[in-house]
């Protein structure tokens, strides 16, 4: 190898060098940045503790590459319009119609007040969430050369339509979607904590009644009250008391042991966003649906279509479906129509 080559070559490893530790610094910079954002959300008070930042640092980190890989799971943006809900089935299964598919967005002061601040743009990217609801119907069914009336099937509906994040480019909206994931997972973790607080005074309290209802029914077993009361009164079972006052101190005990000290926030703020994929979860569901959105199995007559949706599970029970979706300027009602629309609802 010649001197120039052996000279530009090591220049070139320096300058790689130099890129990668500028980029390891933004990297930490941003980090360092997250782990404060979550501390000011769920309790400033963290800051007391020593090495606070150390004791998040590998949980926020892991949350964070959690919601970029989350995103990148999520398929790549759909044209939602008058002309693909002809022509798209997963367009047409999530919309009644046409003028329903513009309502849905029109009715978005996010959409509406996005296209206004960016007039060059002809197109929104955005995240369009619904909920999917299933039922049993009665309707007809074709069997050969056989009409069957009255069949059980399952009808697919898809509710609740939200419209959030519209951006100019997919790109910016994933990356907005990152952030949206991340303050997901601190709000549940809020949430948790919250959790805690409320059912430790609960328990508190309940155990303080029950002692306070212990005494009374103390004092009168010592007093005349068994002797001159009504003999049809309830009597107050003290040992029944007594086990429920303990089991209520004990449950008040294990609660305040999980959140006492700032230490115990950190461990709480550890346990989701140190898991994040136990709280926040993206499955595929695979459905086979008629044009009328009625479940298919494999033996049905009608070929229907086969679609292919993400869902989204945050905790024990919230399920949205998610579509990234790319919705044209030219759709939007016109406002005096997009008014009209909302008036008629009042």
């Amino acid at each position: 190898m010649s001197w120039q080559k052996l000279v530009s070559a090591f220049r070139e490893k320096r300058s790689q060098r130099k890129a990668d530790k500028a980029a390891a610094r933004t990297r930490d910079r941003e980090l360092q940045n997250a782990i404060e954002h979550v501390v000011d959300e769920i309790n400033p008070r963290i800051r007391a503790i020593g090495g606070y930042r150390k004791k998040l640092r590998p949980c926020v980190e892991t949350t964070l590459s959690y919601c970029s890989d989350l995103v990148t799971r999520v398929p790549e943006s759909v044209e939602v319009s008058s002309k693909s809900w002809g022509r798209d089935p997963m367009v047409k299964a999530f919309f009644s119609g046409k003028e329903d598919l513009r309502r849905v967005f029109s009715h978005s002061k996010e959409v509406r007040d996005f296209f206004d601040q960016h007039t060059a743009v002809e197109h929104c990217y955005a995240l369009l969430s619904m909920e999917r609801k299933e039922r049993t119907v009665l309707g007809m069914e074709m069997h050969g050369d056989v009409i069957r009336r009255d069949v059980k099937q399952i009808a697919v509906n898809f509710t609740d339509h939200r419209v959030v994040t519209p951006s100019s480019s997919e790109l910016e909206l994933r990356e907005n979607l990152e952030r949206r994931a991340f303050e997901n997972l601190i709000a549940y973790a809020l949430e948790r904590i919250t959790g805690l607080v409320a059912a430790r005074h609960s328990l508190e309290e309940q155990h303080q009644l029950l002692e306070m209802q212990l005494k009374v029914a103390h004092l009168k077993s010592q007093s005349l009250e068994p002797l001159i009361g009504d003999k049809d009164s309830a009597t107050i079972d003290i040992e029944v008391l007594r086990k429920q006052a303990a089991h209520t101190g004990q449950a008040r005990e294990q609660t305040s042991a999980r959140l006492t000290t700032l230490e115990d926030y950190i461990d709480r703020i550890a346990e989701v966003l140190g898991d994040p994929q136990t709280h926040l979860r993206l499955d595929s569901v695979s459905m086979h649906l008629s044009k009328m959105n009625i479940k298919l199995d494999e033996h049905s007559a009608d070929t229907g279509q086969a679609l292919q949706l993400i869902e989204a599970s945050l905790g024990e029970h919230l399920k949205r479906i998610l579509l990234i979706t790319r919705f044209p300027r030219d759709e939007l009602l016109p406002k005096q129509d997009f008014l009209a629309d909302i008036t008629k609802q009042f």
